[in-house]
């Protein structure tokens, strides 16, 4: 192996860069190295030493990747927006499920999918907010699960649309300014997140247990639904790149 693919291999193990850019930058690098180890063989250098020389003058491996890779804010700035694009899908993720799952407990029973987990024994403090704050209940389980309802619409649909807010000005400030992440590593990203989030929900579901800070069989296999289809989604932009690469 001569020196220019060593040094080619050396720098591509150092790049911080997407797929594409750093085959671009690679080529060139390449190119750039060959032409100049030929112009020093001219001058009378053998092969190696006129490698050698051209590498000292297009710069180390570590020098050319921190370039190519930019700062490290630069890239922590990067890694914000590429976050910013899977809180939009998030955001609206949150919002359909909470949608869906008003929708299922109008067709069925505010019960059915916002009622409390299987085995939870309230205690009387928390029976009585309830049954306060929902005074048109029959019983506490209908207080409770109409409380969820009202929480999960209001509570839910506030936090959702304000991480969709925040998500849209960090791309609207970012995404022309920093260097972000590759569509396929955002894709793949989004798949494994959601595909988890979607596995956790639907045991949740099945089980008619808590979920994180999250209750209601009904709600978390709506929230489940969603989670899985975006996961499908982002899996398939992910396969797709890869067909094309």
């Amino acid at each position: 192996m001569d020196r220019v693919e060593q040094y080619l291999d050396e720098l591509a193990g150092r790049l911080r860069v997407g797929p594409a850019q750093a085959r671009r930058l690679l080529a060139e690098a390449e190119e750039h190295l060959r032409e100049a180890t030929e112009a020093e063989t001219a001058t009378g250098l053998d092969q190696d030493d006129a490698q050698r020389r051209a590498i000292e003058r297009f710069g180390s491996a570590r020098e050319v990747a921190a370039l190519s890779n930019g700062s490290l804010v630069g890239r922590f700035a990067g890694l914000a927006v590429g976050l910013a694009r899977i809180g939009v899908v998030g955001s609206l993720a949150v919002l359909a499920g909470t949608l869906l799952a008003r929708l299922a407990a109008t067709a069925t029973s505010t019960e059915t999918v916002f009622g409390l987990p299987r085995g939870y024994l309230p205690g009387h403090a928390q029976v009585a907010h309830w049954l306060a704050v929902q005074p048109s209940a029959g019983d506490w389980h209908s207080a409770a699960a109409a409380e969820n309802a009202s929480d999960t619409l209001f509570l839910r649909g506030a936090a959702a649309v304000l991480c969709l807010t925040v998500s849209l000005v960090v791309l609207a400030v970012g995404r022309r300014s920093v260097r972000t992440p590759s569509p396929s590593l955002v894709a793949a990203v989004g798949a494994t997140a959601f595909g988890g989030a979607g596995a956790l929900l639907l045991g949740g579901a099945l089980t008619n247990q808590y979920v994180g800070v999250e209750w209601g069989r009904g709600l978390l296999l709506c929230d489940a639904t969603v989670a899985l289809a975006v996961a499908a989604g982002y899996a398939t932009v992910v396969l797709r790149r890869l067909q094309l690469e």
